[in-house]
This record gives structure tokens, sequence and C-alpha cells, in this order.
């Protein structure tokens, strides 16, 4: 792979990685205000809850998961010009198999911890 490609799909997957933190950021804090200024509110619409907050952590686990695969692809196929750089160096040391772990665990804590506070 020529390195302008690389570096195209590299900027295109990091892009698509922030949008997918952005966008749970935004929507996991929504659940947060809802769960904490709700109250009464909540009554009757608890299931609807819960089946936000799992759908909402369960698409960020997956989306971020594909991305993180598709690092780890790009890191094999990363062009010689930049596998010898010290960049290049770098990044083949990364441990991205224990983010994408580290990723998931985080998640599923966040999400227990929604659903106990929801009761």
């Amino acid at each position: 792979m020529d390195l302008s490609n690389f570096n195209a799909m590299l900027e295109s997957n990091a892009a698509n990685l922030r949008s997918t933190w952005r966008n749970y950021s935004l929507s996991s804090s929504a659940l947060v205000a809802v769960i904490v200024f709700g109250g009464e509110h909540l009554d009757g619409k608890r299931p609807m809850m819960v089946f936000a907050i799992i759908g909402v952590h369960l698409l960020a686990i997956l989306s971020s998961d594909g991305q993180m695969a598709q690092f780890q692809a790009l890191r094999k196929d990363m062009p010689e010009e930049m596998a010898s750089s010290a960049v290049g160096r770098e990044w083949v040391k990364q441990p991205l198999a224990a983010f994408r772990v580290i990723g998931a665990v985080m998640s599923i804590a966040i999400t227990v911890t929604m659903l106990m506070a929801l009761q």
C-alpha cells in the first residue's frame, strides 16, 4: 500500500473513532442527566431507559472495537517509509488489543453503573 492511500485510510478511521467517542460521550451524558434529574418522571419509562443505556453502550463497544481492529490491520499494512520512521516504530509497540479490551470493560462497567443508578 502506498503512503498516500495508507494515510487516507488512517485519517478516515481516526475520524470515525473520534465521531464514535463524541456521540458516545453526548449520549451517555444525556442518559446520566435523565437518570439524575428524571425522578418520578421515569416511572413507567424504566424499560425504555434500560434499552437506551444498553443500546448506546453496545453500539459504542461494537463501533470502537471495529475501528481499533482497523488500526491493527493498518499497522500490518504500514508502508516501509512509515514503518522505518520513529512514529511507525512506536505505533507497532502500542498494545492495541489491550486498548480494545480496556474500552469494552470500561463501557460494560459504565453500563452496569448506570443500570444500578436507574433502580
